[in-house]
């Protein structure tokens, strides 16, 4: 992501700040993280139908697992890039 610039002390900087972590956030397309459409992959053990202490016993459940894993460690990466692009620039 782009330069952006520190959100001062006092705050009188807010609308520039607010507006350039926005559109970094959007330039990346990661909005969706803000807006809240974005949502966490669900683990295959808490699908309908599969109660507490699920394993996966067939290789296609194994599948879904490996799946799951993939795109839920996709998002946790993408979910870090919004967190950083906002805390990053906020002073202690």
């Amino acid at each position: 992501m782009d330069y952006l610039p520190e959100l001062a002390h006092n705050g009188h900087n807010w609308t520039t700040y607010a507006s350039s972590v926005l559109c970094a956030i959007s330039d990346e397309g990661l909005m969706g993280f803000l807006v809240g459409s974005e949502r966490r992959p669900t683990h295959p053990a808490e699908l309908i139908g599969r109660g507490e202490g699920w394993t996966p016993q067939t290789d296609d459940e194994r599948e879904e697992v490996a799946a799951w894993q993939a795109a839920d460690q996709s998002w946790t990466q993408r979910n870090v890039m919004v967190n950083y692009t906002i805390v990053s620039s906020i002073p202690d």
